[in-house]
């Protein structure tokens, strides 16, 4: 792997996408975010959903090439290995465009905060308030976007046409099929743990019995997901190029 192969594929990407970058996503965070900020238009969270919206559905636009026939044949000539290809695009979609949209909310929120300072000093201290506590948050959201992240990231390569669409789909499938399996383990450590008189409401000294799942298995989940999706990336480019 040429690390000047990447740093050359990073360029030729700003060189072509940054005006779109700028004026179709982080422009857009930071407007919604001023308006919020200043006069109150929007909330947070459409703030905070389109934010999140725009980090997932970015891994398409860095492999849009992928998708017609004459750009996916120049796409796959440039000179550059399919693992560079990959590792680059990693790049873009973890570090550049998550930093960005930080950035563009950033910037909204602070001009925001010095117009309606003037207007309504109570009113902008309160929203502050609000965004203080909403990046309190745990990790575990964090690590559901870096999952989605990655999983786009994964049906950018696999889907040829609508892969937003198609991977929607599958992810509803999946979590249909989850559900179903979690609650059926739900029921059956209910079953398996709780005594049958308080399952059957006869026992009138009862404790509380809480059955919860281990709070570092949505961590590692996530985790080797993020890391499945990746290796399944790299392998699906080296099937595409070939």
């Amino acid at each position: 792997m040429n690390i000047n192969n990447i740093i050359k594929l990073i360029k030729a990407y700003f060189y072509e996408n940054w005006q779109k970058d700028l004026y179709y996503s982080f422009a857009i965070a930071a407007c919604l975010s001023l308006l919020y900020m200043a006069f109150g238009v929007f909330s947070l969270y459409l703030v905070l959903c389109f934010a999140v919206v725009m980090l997932v559905i970015y891994p398409t636009r860095v492999f849009g090439k992928l998708y017609q026939p004459s750009s996916r044949m120049q796409y796959l000539s440039l000179p550059a290995s399919n693992n560079e290809k990959v590792v680059t695009n990693m790049l873009l979609v973890n570090i550049y465009y998550v930093i960005g949209m930080g950035i563009s909310i950033g910037i909204g929120l602070l001009l925001g905060y010095a117009i309606g300072y003037v207007r309504d000093p109570e009113l902008v201290r309160i929203k502050w308030q609000h965004i203080t506590e909403a990046m309190s948050i745990s990790a575990r959201p964090i690590m559901l976007i870096y999952t989605s992240m990655a999983a786009m990231f994964f049906a950018s390569i696999y889907f040829r046409k609508n892969p937003v669409a198609k991977m929607v789909l599958v992810g509803f499938v999946i979590s249909l099929v989850l559900g179903a399996i979690m609650a059926c383990t739900d029921w059956l450590n209910f079953v398996l743990t709780v005594p049958a008189e308080i399952r059957n409401g006869n026992y009138f000294k009862t404790e509380h019995y809480v059955t919860t799942s281990s709070n570092w298995f949505p961590y590692v989940a996530s985790c080797v997901s993020i890391v499945y999706f990746y290796a399944m990336s790299f392998l699906r480019m080296k099937e595409t190029e070939a």
